[in-house]
């Protein structure tokens, strides 16, 4: 097997478990992968781009055109002077050799022709035969299939990323029908029903996304509690096209935010070896969303709620002590297309862990690397500008000057974990290792050179307006406590955190921070809220320097972020 040919990664995911499991059951044996050179490779599952429709003549190995039918393979050790002919016609042609002696013009037919100049083969493009276009091909290897190593292909589902570049999973048809029910969810589709068919392929491709872990959740532990709109006015410059022409007016607009869009709660006992992070990023069959940790059955018993009934929200559960994951319907996409509870008594109990927050790679977390379109949104005076990069160029200073600081910026810029019994992969990190050995090293040129590399990148990195800040990236949380109140039907409306403010352990209180949005598309991406103290989200929820609790009740702060997506 010529393992080279493989291209492509099947990324750990619910569904690669899904379909090794089922290809046990298929095919009786555990042969879904074979190993080779430390890595798992299979026969199984391809990746089709649509990048090249099929021609009269189809380019092999870049210069080397061979007729539609044969298989470069079989002929290539048949070709004389970098040609192959059958009854006077061109089979195959090398492009990218020297010609001995060329065949003669009308031998070569309408497409090559032979150049004097280079004395080699060259061909007309343009003039070579489509026979089957790539939306044609697609169509019907869509409708049809095809076979490869023996095995019948047939299509499989593609991610909404993909199907902007034209790429489509296609899989074994012995697996395909299994996997199908899986990701349904007992969901009934057939021929002719109406379909948001965009939608569907994004949703059944969420259990393909990347994960690195699963998790065990009992669907008796979701509570499902309606998703809030706050509906507000608010003074802003509206551009609209009057007469064709842009024009932007100061007017009170109506503005809408969904404020739980596509986030949970998630009790800490279900976070499992997780129980340190502030959020986990979960998949499942038609579930995406971002689950924070949180302090749930603590919640309950504060507030006296003993029995299901004094719920507001549908579960499935037999008793409050189950109810440990908070969730609303946008983060639920069956609702689309089915009820809520057949997608609970249906859906498989692991989830995968797509990720979780992280501190910045900089100093320990301490430190954010600024991008220049965040400077430029801040609209700073020249006097500004020069305060704000003063940091980083006595940094600059200190690296020139001080070895220690060099380390320094090596370890907290790059392996933050090096031993010196592990391999010297790297310049940095061979540096890094030798200044702990020995002082002298210092005065090598081998020093020297890395520390000028190190300084012309610096440098460069300050140009793009890449500065060392203290900050960091944030998950937003958005109205956690009032999310708690829906639970139990006791929310009114009512912001716990208040217009302007945001709560995280990251800042100091009562500090205004500037926010910026990642990645920065706009220049009204930037937020100024107040840090302030909240009792009652340090009680139920378990914060983490990387998490920001927000406000979205009345004010417009998702529009600011850009849907804060």
């Amino acid at each position: 097997m010529n393992t080279d040919k493989f291209l492509n990664k099947l990324d750990y995911s619910l569904d690669l478990i899904k379909l090794i499991e089922i290809y046990k059951s298929v095919y009786r044996n555990n042969r879904f992968t074979f190993e080779e050179n430390n890595k798992s490779f299979s026969q199984r599952v391809i990746n089709v781009t649509f990048k090249y429709s099929v021609k009269e003549y189809n380019r092999f190995f870049g210069n080397v055109w061979v007729k539609l039918g044969f298989d470069y393979n079989d002929i290539k050790d048949k070709m004389v002077d970098h040609v192959y002919m059958i009854n006077g016609k061109v089979i195959a042609i090398d492009t990218n050799e020297g010609v001995e002696s060329p065949i003669p013009k009308e031998s070569l037919g309408n497409c090559f022709y032979y150049d004097k100049t280079t004395h080699r083969y060259s061909v007309y493009e343009y003039k070579i035969k489509t026979i089957r276009t790539t939306r044609e091909l697609r169509k019907d290897l869509y409708h049809k299939g095809f076979y490869c190593d023996g095995i019948k292909f047939i299509r499989f589902k593609r991610s909404s990323g993909a199907a902007r570049v034209g790429k489509c999973l296609f899989i074994d048809e012995k697996l395909y029908s299994k996997i199908h029910k899986w990701e349904l969810c007992k969901l009934k589709i057939n021929e002719g029903d109406e379909l948001d068919l965009a939608a569907f392929e994004a949703y059944i491709s969420l259990t393909s996304s990347s994960i690195i872990d699963t998790l065990y959740i009992d669907p008796k532990s979701i509570l499902v509690v309606n998703d809030y709109e706050s509906t507000f006015k608010e003074d802003a410059l509206v551009t609209r096209i009057v007469d064709g022409e842009l024009h932007t007016n100061d007017e009170i607009v109506e503005l809408s935010n969904s404020i739980w869009d596509g986030q949970s709660l998630m009790d800490i006992s279900l976070f499992g070896d997780y129980q340190d992070k502030g959020m986990l990023l979960l998949r499942n069959q038609f579930f995406k969303s971002c689950c924070f940790n949180c302090n749930i059955q603590k919640w309950f018993k504060d507030n006296g709620i003993e029995r299901l009934e004094q719920l507001n929200g549908q579960t499935i559960a037999d008793d409050i002590s189950q109810i440990k994951l908070i969730t609303t319907p946008s983060s639920i996409k069956y609702l689309k297309f089915g009820e809520l509870e057949q997608w609970l008594t249906s859906i498989t109990p692991i989830f995968g862990v797509v990720k979780y927050e992280k501190k910045t790679h900089y100093l320990d977390g301490n430190l954010v690397r600024c991008h220049y379109q965040l400077i430029n949104s801040l609209q700073m005076t020249k006097k500004e500008v020069k305060k704000l990069i003063e940091p980083s160029f006595n940094y600059l200073e200190m690296i020139k000057n001080d070895p220690v600081v060099l380390r320094h910026y090596i370890k907290y810029t790059g392996n933050t974990d090096m031993e010196l019994s592990d391999p010297l992969t790297y310049k940095s990190d061979i540096t890094y290792k030798l200044l702990g050995l020995n002082d002298k090293f210092t005065q090598t040129k081998m020093y020297d050179l890395f520390k000028k590399d190190i300084i012309t990148s610096y440098k460069k990195n300050l140009r793009e307006g890449h500065l060392f800040l203290n900050g960091n990236y944030s998950t937003i949380c958005g109205n956690p406590v009032e999310m708690l109140y829906q639970a139990i039907g006791k929310f009114d409306g009512t912001s716990q955190i208040g217009i302007g403010k945001v709560h995280t352990t990251r800042f100091k209180y009562n500090k205004t921070i500037l926010g910026s949005r990642s990645p920065h598309i706009c220049q009204c991406n930037i937020w100024l809220p107040l840090n302030s103290s909240n009792e009652m989200i340090d009680k139920y929820m378990n914060p983490t320097n990387e998490i920001i609790y927000i406000n979205s009740i009345g004010e417009s702060v998702l529009d600011r972020l850009s849907g804060a997506d």
